[in-house]
């Protein structure tokens, strides 16, 4: 199967383009299918733009989108664009590592702030007033389930030196929050989650790995409750914290071990004024995040799909492939920790 370089054998680049640039969304998402239609006239969107996952309009597609984790669905037309999405990183999808694999791609949506349709799964934190420091009543708090050896044995640690609540799957020893994907009263467990971490001072937002770019609405969740986030991530953190974020969490990195944290951790639950440091962008508000990456992501000027459209229009594909995303495993050293200790 053999691709062109152009962005499509009848249309791409052509400015009496008068049909709208059609997308069709090929595969599955986690072998869910799909059942949409999309829609922008043009001055909705800078160009006329339909999206569907009707498969059967295969031959008059300008592009196929294919979800990274049903990639054995490959589009049967080649010589027009195939844009992989992913907001999994490469230690899940391995095929994102694999030259082979991503020279078959023209474009990217992903979770990568530098990817050609960035779209990570974190949302502009809101306002919501946090419960006063006299009112937490909890210290700290996590609710990781998918146990990843470094933040696995990182958590023990600090369990040694300070008291956490843990209500997932690594180290649980607090048994009031519904698994994962289970709902009370029609809450699910992130509705849940918040609403807990509301009474604690701190909570751990442990990454499942170091990727670059690699955040998700974990950190939404402790900055939602007020609950100050202790982030173990990927070192590009401060790409997602524009504005009055920037001083908003705590960086597991700026720490030499499990012990000194939990130390700082312990001062701030006794210094009220300098815990609520923290916070003080719950009053102040975000601030200003235009002409950020992130922001972009927060308050797009057109709708995703729209901005694909535009990109096919205009040609703007990577003809070679996509890079292969080099990311390696998280290592015990690179957190300062020696397994057992």
């Amino acid at each position: 199967m053999e691709k062109t370089t152009t962005a499509n054998r009848r249309r791409a680049g052509d400015a009496e383009q008068t049909k709208p640039w059609l997308i069709v969304f090929w595969s599955t998402i986690f072998r869910v299918e799909q059942h949409f239609l999309f829609a922008w006239k043009k001055g909705e969107c800078p160009v006329a733009c339909e999206v569907t996952s009707n498969r059967s309009r295969a031959m008059d597609a300008n592009g196929f989108v294919v979800h990274a984790g049903d990639a054995h669905m490959l589009p049967p037309n080649a010589s027009v664009p195939w844009i992989l999405w992913s907001h999994e990183n490469p230690m899940t999808f391995a095929g994102l590592s694999s030259p082979e694999f991503m020279s078959k791609f023209q474009l990217f949506r992903s979770y990568r702030l530098d990817s050609d349709f960035p779209n990570p799964v974190y949302y502009m934190p809101q306002l919501t007033p946090p419960v006063s420091f006299k009112a937490k009543t909890g210290l700290v708090m996590a609710a990781f389930s998918h146990c990843e050896p470094v933040r696995t044995e990182y958590l023990r640690q600090l369990m040694q030196f300070v008291k956490v609540d843990s209500y997932g799957g690594c180290h649980k020893n607090k048994n009031d929050l519904v698994p994962r994907y289970g709902h009370v009263n029609g809450k699910s467990f992130k509705e849940l989650k918040v609403e807990m971490a509301k009474k604690y001072k701190f909570s751990l937002v442990f990454f499942n790995q170091d990727c670059d770019y690699f955040v998700d609405d974990q950190l939404d969740h402790a900055l939602d409750a007020g609950s100050v986030p202790v982030v173990m991530a990927t070192d590009k953190l401060d790409e997602f914290l524009p504005g009055n974020l920037r001083t908003a969490v705590i960086k597991v990195r700026d720490f030499k071990s499990p012990k000194i944290l939990a130390d700082y951790l312990k001062y701030l639950s006794k210094n009220e004024s300098e815990y609520n440091k923290y916070l003080e962008w719950k009053l102040k508000g975000i601030g200003d995040f235009t002409g950020t990456v992130i922001g972009n992501h927060w308050k797009p000027k057109y709708p995703l799909y729209c901005q694909m459209c535009v990109a096919l229009s205009e040609g703007r594909i990577h003809h070679e492939g996509l890079e292969i995303d080099t990311c390696k495993r998280r290592k015990f050293e690179d957190w300062g920790i020696t397994p057992g200790a």
